[in-house]
């Protein structure tokens, strides 16, 4: 009798404990998308041109920089008459306006080129992810700037960069 109740209770505490361990294990992923940007062919590519119209930016705004010197020194040597000192240091406002806006306007577009380049190379691995996610049964794949702590062993970034710069040579 005794034996048969302690079967029972067993038996009904598998039944009721069993569905707890056979639940499927929840397949998290992690990417860190600022390592895609860095690392990824594209990202690389995206930042070489960023680079080269850094570069273009300097040379134009280092030349407006020798205008305004060659100006300003003419009027620091006290040679110029009323007159032509006077239409100097309005020669030499309007050269200083001209370059802040050329600045400005470098800064803006700058910051387009790249916004531009980000969410191309982010639409680009987003599909990527999406594919990984379905094949790879995972239940939810994060960012890593928004998680908090997670395991080196989620984290999937090496992966994706892979395939993505495959898929990039591709074009």
């Amino acid at each position: 009798m005794v034996v048969k109740r302690i079967l029972t209770l067993w038996l009904l505490w598998a039944v009721m404990v069993s569905p707890a361990f056979a639940a499927d294990v929840a397949k998290i992923g992690m990417v860190d998308m600022q390592k895609v940007l860095q690392e990824s062919q594209s990202g690389r590519d995206a930042a070489e041109a960023l680079r080269k119209i850094q570069a273009r930016r300097n040379e134009e705004l280092g030349r407006m920089r020798e205008k305004i010197a060659a100006v300003q020194s003419t009027l620091d040597s006290g040679t110029l008459s009323a007159d032509r000192s006077a239409s100097a240091r309005q020669e030499l406002e309007g050269l200083v306006d001209a370059f802040k806006q050329a600045d400005d306007a470098f800064r803006r577009q700058m910051g387009e080129v790249n916004r531009r380049r980000t969410e191309r190379i982010r639409a680009d691995v987003r599909s990527i992810i999406e594919r990984l996610g379905r094949k790879g049964g995972y239940l939810l794949i994060v960012e890593k700037g928004q998680v908090l702590y997670a395991p080196a062993s989620m984290d999937m970034t090496d992966r994706l960069i892979s395939l993505y710069d495959k898929e990039y040579e591709k074009r």
